[in-house]
């Protein structure tokens, strides 16, 4: 959920600071008057491009600033692996663009990359224009759609899937190693061979390179550090004056007291407990000092042995855990390389097996694809019937695509495959009776594809999918009016129970339908434009609606109108 949003010095966008809330946030405003900014700063906190002509004339950057409460809990993993700590349930995010061309990006007041703002993204918010931006027309987000509906049977036949086919190129990668040139595999052998005496001739152990970094540094400086303990010794217990000295005669001295001080026995208890402290100090600095000793002989081994140790590192990792890892991997290969024609054969069967199995796993998937293509249908379709289009068809359909030299064919045919099965996911769509289903984006209307997406999440809200992001819809309306732009405003309300959603509109049935109403507007003030975003209470969202409805002439009817749309809209 965005909990909070502040810019500063997007192109006419001076400065704005916004607070949405849940459910249904509306944007409206005339024509022109910068609504889409709003989703341009959206997008730059979304990981979208930068360009420093979005920077308003005359300043030197501009700023996005969001509090979000994210999605899930994929997040926390995407923050801990660039080792960035969130309190609690929010993150804040902040963009610059500098007119120079610099983008700089910060989470929780750490910077960060761009890459890992996009990671972060989809546990934030999704961005949806009026076409392809919807996702409708891409294939992969189709799949995507259709498994949602299969929940709990279609995670755990996906992981299937995915197991199957990762031991399958495990084993097929194996055997092509084998299968080529005889000449490179065993110039290959040699070269590991080689490798791996040049390792075990040193046989790193995990991590000592820590530890002898730091002997090394300890011998280097052994004379200053005797010194040190020394002197911190003679000044503890051992020298004339010692602090261990006068704390005894403090406690003498304050002793005698308690008789007429009732507080110098919690004064005694303190030097008690500080005589202790410090002895043990003492006795710790005294062990270390008998320990420390001048030995050049010892130097030059640590020396002679990271000497060693750092030839490996410039060959094969930057430390003893990366070489470790490449000894084990190249072990792995050469294993796999010297097999003999024995082996090659088993390992030709293992292949055949593996395949056979993700074919049977990517079978029962596939089956039950049909299956939940015929239960999204009839979600859809019950949907359309309340966005005006009754009389419209949606159909989910799978199709094989073929790829020549394939190793897995179906039914006499060499199909494309991966980790998702071999299945191709293909909406169809018809807007009227007696035309016949082509794919949904070759076919629909923007106003049509904006209801059937709409249709589509709504349908898809009984997935199990207890906390969405924030969905943030640019206008989908456009292309709609009347009844249907009624029908989309209870839709968009409809899917943002529980939720948030953020739309912008110019249409007043879908305005009246929001839980929370914001307006911009573009005003001229010497000589310079300014776009202001406001939150509406009861009354000017009544004059806001009314606007919208009869344009700038608000009359007692239009305004009698808008509060009619508005009661209507806020029926759940």
């Amino acid at each position: 959920m965005l909990r909070d949003l502040h810019v500063r010095n997007l192109a006419v966008l001076a400065e704005a600071s916004v607070r949405f809330g849940e459910g249904l946030n509306v944007l409206s405003g005339e024509t022109g008057a910068g609504k889409s900014m709003v989703v341009d700063a959206l997008a730059l906190l979304a990981g979208g491009r930068a360009d420093s002509s979005l920077i308003r004339t005359g300043a030197d950057r501009l700023q996005v600033h969001g509090v979000f409460e994210p999605t899930g809990t994929g997040w926390r993993e995407v923050l801990d692996e660039a080792g960035i700590t969130a309190d609690g349930n929010e993150i804040v995010i902040r963009r610059e663009v500098h007119a120079q061309g610099r983008n700089r990006i910060f989470v929780e007041d750490q910077p960060v990359t761009q890459r890992l703002l996009t990671q972060l993204a989809p546990y934030l918010m999704t961005l949806h224009g009026q076409r392809d931006e919807l996702g409708l027309a891409q294939p992969e987000r189709q799949r995507e759609w259709l498994d949602r509906v299969g929940g709990a049977e279609a995670a755990e036949l996906l992981t299937r899937v995915e197991g199957s086919y990762r031991s399958y190129l495990e084993l097929s990668a194996r055997l092509e190693q084998l299968s080529g040139d005889d000449r490179t595999r065993l110039e290959r052998i040699d070269l590991l061979r080689f490798q791996l005496r040049e390792i075990d001739a040193v046989d790193p152990v995990e991590d000592e390179e820590i530890e002898l970094r730091r002997d090394r540094e300890q011998l280097r400086h052994a004379e200053a550090i005797l010194a040190g303990l020394s002197g911190g010794l003679e000044a503890i217990s051992e020298g004339e004056g010692a602090a261990l000295e006068r704390i005894e005669e403090s406690r003498r001295q304050l002793e005698s007291l308690q008789r007429w001080l009732p507080e110098a026995a919690g004064w005694l208890s303190e030097i008690e407990e500080a005589r202790v402290l410090l002895q043990d100090v003492g006795e710790s600095v005294s062990r270390q000092l008998s320990a420390t000793e001048l030995d050049p002989g010892r130097l030059d081994q640590v020396e002679e042995r990271l000497v060693e140790l750092e030839r490996l590192f410039r060959r094969f990792g930057q430390g003893t855990r990366e070489v470790l890892e490449y000894r084990h991997q190249a072990r792995t290969e050469l294993g796999g390389l010297e097999i003999d024609e024995e082996g090659r054969a088993a390992l030709e069967s293992e292949v055949a097996e593996a395949l056979d199995r993700y074919r049977e796993e990517a079978l029962k998937l596939s089956t039950a694809r049909q299956r939940w293509g015929r239960e999204l249908a009839e979600r859809v379709q019950a949907e359309l019937s309340d966005l005006a289009l009754d009389r419209a068809r949606f159909g989910s359909r799978l199709e094989r695509r073929s790829r020549a030299g394939s190793a897995l064919v179906l039914d006499d045919e060499p199909v494309e495959f991966g980790s998702w099965g071999f299945d191709q996911v293909v909406f169809e769509f018809a807007a009227n009776p007696g035309e016949s289903s082509r794919p949904l984006a070759r076919v629909a209307s923007g106003g049509e594809l904006a209801r059937v997406y709409l249709a589509l999440q709504v349908a898809l809200r009984g997935d199990g999918t207890a906390h969405r992001a924030t969905m943030v819809f640019d206008e989908v309306d456009a292309g709609i009016g009347g009844r249907e732009a009624a029908a989309v405003g209870r839709k968009l309300r409809r899917l943002a129970s529980g939720g948030q959603i953020l739309a912008v509109t110019h249409l007043p049935q879908v305005a009246s339908c929001g839980h929370q109403h914001f307006r911009i507007r573009k005003q001229v003030e010497q000589g310079r434009t300014f776009v202001e975003v406001s939150p509406l209470d009861s009354e000017a969202r009544v004059a806001e609606v009314a606007r919208m409805l009869a344009g700038d002439e608000i009359t007692d009817l239009s305004r009698s109108h808008a509060e009619e749309l508005i009661g209507a809209g806020a029926v759940e």
